[in-house]
């Protein structure tokens, strides 16, 4: 029966077909694209201000090396475009992170004229591993659901993640072609 129904395709995102989507309420959905949207936001915000003042840092280099780590590879001019500053805002950042070895300057593999920023894994192990606690708490909550309800959570987040990234990465591009010219 699958075989004969239509996976609609739009960009990015999948949906299926009205007879196998969840009746679930408008406001659980309404719920949820607030938890994912502002409260996730918030909380993440405030979790990362809390880590820079334990790891001595300012800020905006540990939002840039949390950008830098989910990246692997980020042209400099990608890195103050996420980060909303200038080029030479940039420069600063990654001096005072290469200065402190978490991040290391290299060439682009197919434009040897750019500069990436990369995250040297060993310096980076450190700020995963104050991160473990909340790995703990995510594994132990997760623990209170059977395996077909985390299926479907993370087939979920999975999907929302994919769109992000992808939406992300289309705006740096576009972003990149538009200093070219």
């Amino acid at each position: 029966m699958l075989q004969q129904e239509t996976i609609l395709r739009h960009e990015h995102v999948t949906v299926m077909p009205d007879a196998r989507r969840s009746e679930a309420r408008p406001e659980m959905l309404e719920d949820v694209v607030l938890m994912l949207g502002r409260q996730f936001a918030a909380y993440h915000a405030a979790c990362q201000s809390a880590l820079a003042e334990k790891l001595g840092i300012p800020l905006a280099d540990l939002k840039a090396l949390e950008l830098v780590m989910e990246f692997d590879a980020l042209p400099t001019g990608q890195l103050a475009q996420l980060m909303g500053i200038s080029s030479g805002g940039a420069t600063a950042l990654i001096n005072r992170l290469e200065a402190a070895g978490y991040v290391q300057r290299g060439r682009h593999p197919l434009d040897r004229r750019m500069i990436v920023i990369r995250p040297v894994e060993e310096q980076c192990q450190h700020l995963l591993q104050e991160r473990q606690w909340v790995a703990d708490a995510v594994a132990a909550t997760a623990r209170r659901y059977d395996a077909m309800e985390l299926e479907t959570v993370h087939a979920y987040l999975a999907q929302c993640v994919r769109a992000l990234r992808h939406d992300t990465l289309v705006w740096l591009e576009a972003g990149s072609a538009q200093r070219t010219f």
